[in-house]
């Protein structure tokens, strides 16, 4: 169904991901492991909004246009002893945007369980993007990124 197959896209998109700079690549999930190293950054693909419309004549094989706002969070650690700590997490934003403004569209995707196939059409056209300050655990002497990546993507599916 559609939003078993976007949200599946969109991690595929961005799962191993290089990162600028030489760090490590990206990891990409739906559902985070229960316990996990922030190793290295990470984005979990979660969280959807949906204004979709159907085309209403002629009756039978219309077409849905679904518009999606899926939720990109991303997450990072580093030491802030870094030469580099000011750069890091911007650039890990910036891949991850720069990814989905250059995918190739139109592009067919097909739901892994149902079979149902649809096209997206826009990805990363309109986004909002929420990057609060760092936080510092105070046990762990590291500082903890955070930032949630709102997508817009357009789905058509034939119903």
């Amino acid at each position: 169904m559609p939003l078993n197959s976007v949200q599946t896209y969109v991690r595929d998109l961005l799962d191993g991901l290089q990162i600028p700079g030489g760090g490590a690549p990206l990891e990409a999930y739906i559902t985070p492991p229960t316990v996990e190293d922030i190793d290295r950054p990470k984005a979990y693909v979660q969280g959807a909004r949906l204004r979709g419309q159907r085309q209403t004549a002629p009756r039978g094989p219309g077409f849905k246009r679904l518009n999606w706002l899926v939720d990109v969070y991303i997450t990072y650690e580093t030491t802030p002893d870094s030469a580099t700590v000011d750069q890091e997490m911007p650039l890990i934003i910036d891949a991850i945007m720069s990814k989905t403004w250059t995918t190739v569209m139109p592009l067919f995707i097909q739901d892994q369980v149902t079979g149902v196939r649809s096209q997206v059409l826009a990805i990363g056209e309109d986004f909002e993007l929420e990057y609060p300050p760092e936080r510092t655990p105070a046990t762990l002497r590291m500082l903890y990124y955070a930032a949630r990546l709102g997508l817009d993507i357009y789905e058509a599916v034939q119903a």
